[in-house]
């Protein structure tokens, strides 16, 4: 059985697919943002990264080198997600990944926690597929627009109210632009992960991926809901999202990849 520990052979050389290509990556500092950024750039992009977190946005130029760059931004100002972008002279491939988390009662009390989460989780990503979008038809690039979306856009679990109304609507939004920006040679998809180890699902000083309850619920020997027996990495996302951005993919559009383990296959 795969362990969830498997690493490329000591043989694999990247194949360099995205040589010549620039991506943008919201978030891009920690999680599967920075997974992306890495895998990208180790096929040959150069990455732009944007996010509120300058640290960790370091930290992720810093392990990638003098091929990535970035700005500090904050994806609900369509103003400065509009002059980040502006600074980048061919934008290919745009990743649309800041995202945040945490519990939104059924509550009229809570609704100004749900409208913080939506305006990050669902206006950041139409500000950012819009500017970017608006950037690689002015430039006629045939690009490629990229949403990461939840299992929770389909799915419901208590207290996740906000934050799957939040990812349903990526879902759509996916569609809706991969039907209008056909014309212009762009290709819109998005991916759903499903419980993946990040910083994001760390909660009371705990990842909840790696909490006995977790382990019970998910993961029991006897009918485990994850077939793959475990949470997934970053990295496996970012495999997902290369190749989406693959320039090899010339027929998938419109498409809501889901990445999740074989969770949404039980039942």
């Amino acid at each position: 059985m795969l362990t969830g520990n498997e690493r490329p052979h000591p043989a694999y050389r990247p194949a360099m697919m995205l040589r010549g290509k620039t991506a943008l990556i919201t978030g891009g500092g920690t999680g599967i943002g920075r997974a992306t950024a890495l895998r990208f750039a180790e096929e040959g992009a150069t990455v732009w990264l944007l996010g509120i977190d300058e640290p960790s946005l370091i930290e992720t130029q810093a392990l990638i080198g003098s091929g990535c760059h970035y700005r500090l931004c904050d994806v609900t100002d369509i103003d400065q997600l509009a002059a980040a972008m502006d600074q980048i002279d061919t934008l290919d491939i745009a990743v649309s990944n800041a995202a945040v988390s945490y519990p939104t009662p059924l509550d009229i009390a809570e609704l100004a926690a749900w409208r913080r989460l939506v305006e990050v989780n669902q206006w950041g990503p139409v500000h950012t597929t819009l500017i970017a979008g608006r950037h690689m038809q002015q430039r006629r690039v045939p690009g490629r627009i990229l949403l990461v979306a939840s299992i929770l856009g389909h799915l419901a679990e208590p207290g996740s109210a906000a934050y799957g109304m939040a990812k349903a609507a990526l879902h759509q939004l996916t569609r809706q632009l991969a039907v209008e920006w056909a014309d212009h040679g762009i290709l819109v998809n998005a991916v759903d992960p499903g419980a993946v180890l990040t910083p994001m699902s760390i909660v009371g000083g705990q990842n909840e991926y790696e909490s006995e309850w977790f382990h019970r619920f998910f993961i029991h020997p006897d009918r485990p809901r994850i077939p793959l027996r475990r949470p997934g990495r970053p990295e496996e996302i970012a495999e997902a999202l290369l190749f989406l951005a693959n320039p090899r993919n010339t027929y998938c559009t419109g498409h809501v990849l889901t990445v999740d383990g074989g969770l949404t296959a039980t039942f």
